[in-house]
C-alpha cells in the first residue's frame, strides 16, 4: 500500500521519527564488512601515465584526509568519493546526482570563507571547471587559499565512458580539444598555476600548492581513457555491475 504524505519534509520526518525504533542489525553489517573485504575498487597503479585515482590518493595523503573536498560533476566527482579517505564529517561537498557542472569551485570558495583555517580543495574535471572558471577573480580578490586540482583527461569524461562502453567508442561531442592553458588562465587572474604531466611530479606539486597562501590551480594531465568503476549499466541489475574485481 502506498500512502502519499504531503507537507514540509522537516516536519514530516520529525513526526515519522517518533514511530521508528532502533533495530540491531549486526548480521547485516557483518555481511557488508565481508563484501568490502572481498570486493574493492582498484586501478592500474603500475602505469607510468598519471592516473586520476593516484592524484586523489596523493591529495589525501598530503592532507592526511582532513581537507574539505568539493567536486564538480562526473568522473572527478566519483574518484573524489572513492579514493579520498575522509576523516571528518561534512568535509565532502558535492551536488550529488543533480549533475551540476560548475558546482565545485564556487562551493570551495564558500567553504574557504566559512572555514578560513581549513585546507579546501576543489577536485574538478577540465569540462566542469570551465563552467565557473571566472570565479578565480573572486578567489584572488579575497586572497582565498583555495586549491583546484583539475583531473584533465581532455574529455567530458563520464559521457565519454558511456560512449566507450555502450556505443563502441563512437565518441561524439565529448572531446575537449579546445581547452585553454589552465596555468596561463590562472596566472592571468592573478592566481598561481602548475602543470603536472609526470607521475613523479604529482606529490611535490601538491605539497608546493599547499604551501602557498593563495589560490592555486593544478592542471594534472591524466589518462584520457581511464574509467570509473564499479558501475551498473542502465536498466541492468546489481549482479551485472562492471569493474568489480575479486581479491
Amino acid at each position: 500500500m502506498d500512502i502519499p504524505v504531503v507537507g514540509d519534509a522537516k516536519n514530516i520526518l520529525t513526526e515519522l521519527i517518533k514511530h521508528v525504533s532502533y533495530v540491531e542489525r549486526k548480521e547485516w553489517f557483518e555481511k557488508i564488512a565481508g563484501w568490502k573485504k572481498r570486493y574493492h575498487v582498484t586501478y592500474d597503479n603500475t602505469s607510468s601515465i598519471v592516473k586520476p585515482q593516484y592524484v586523489v590518493e596523493q591529495i589525501c595523503e598530503a592532507t592526511k584526509g582532513e581537507a574539505i573536498i568539493t567536486t564538480e560533476v562526473g568522473q572527478n566527482q566519483m574518484w573524489a568519493a572513492q579514493y579520498y579517505t575522509y576523516t571528518n564529517p561534512r568535509s565532502f561537498l558535492s551536488s550529488g546526482g543533480l549533475g551540476t557542472m560548475g558546482f565545485g569551485f564556487p562551493a570551495a570558495i564558500g567553504a574557504q570563507l566559512g572555514y578560513p583555517d581549513k585546507i579546501v580543495i576543489a577536485i574538478a574535471g577540465d569540462g566542469s571547471f570551465q563552467m565557473n572558471i571566472q570565479e578565480l577573480s573572486t578567489a584572488v580578490k579575497y586572497n582565498l587559499p583555495v586549491k583546484v586540482a583539475i583531473l584533465n583527461n581532455g574529455y567530458l569524461g563520464m559521457v565519454r565512458q558511456w560512449q566507450e562502453l555502450f556505443y563502441e567508442k563512437r565518441y561524439a561531442h565529448t572531446l575537449l580539444d579546445g581547452n585553454p592553458d589552465f596555468v596561463l588562465v590562472a596566472k592571468a587572474y592573478g592566481a598561481e598555476g602548475f602543470l603536472v604531466t609526470q607521475k613523479d611530479e604529482v606529490r611535490p606539486v601538491i605539497e608546493k600548492a599547499l604551501s602557498i597562501n593563495g589560490p592555486v590551480v593544478i592542471d594534472f594531465k591524466v589518462d584520457p581513457e581511464e574509467n570509473v568503476f564499479p558501475m551498473i549499466p542502465a536498466g541492468q541489475a546489481v549482479s551485472q555491475v562492471k569493474g568489480v574485481e575479486l581479491i
